[in-house]
């Protein structure tokens, strides 16, 4: 049985999993429950997506310094 919602520490787990791979649809709509519910969580999610989005830019980055 799951809880009405998941709490901050599976949030936070889960946005991290998310930006590696797809969630199902159940972990997808806790998610996003959750983020609308909790400002913490959702700056969380926030950050976390940018520093995944510019991880992903540095070595294209290095290979125009280098280029």
């Amino acid at each position: 049985m799951h809880r009405l919602m998941y709490s901050c520490e599976q949030v936070s787990k889960l946005s991290s999993r998310a930006m590696e791979q797809p969630l199902g649809l159940f972990d997808r709509s806790m998610l996003k429950f959750h983020l609308m519910m909790c400002k913490g969580c959702s700056n969380f999610a926030i950050h976390i997506e940018f520093l995944h989005r510019a991880s992903h830019k540095v070595p294209e980055a290095l290979e125009k310094d280098e280029g």
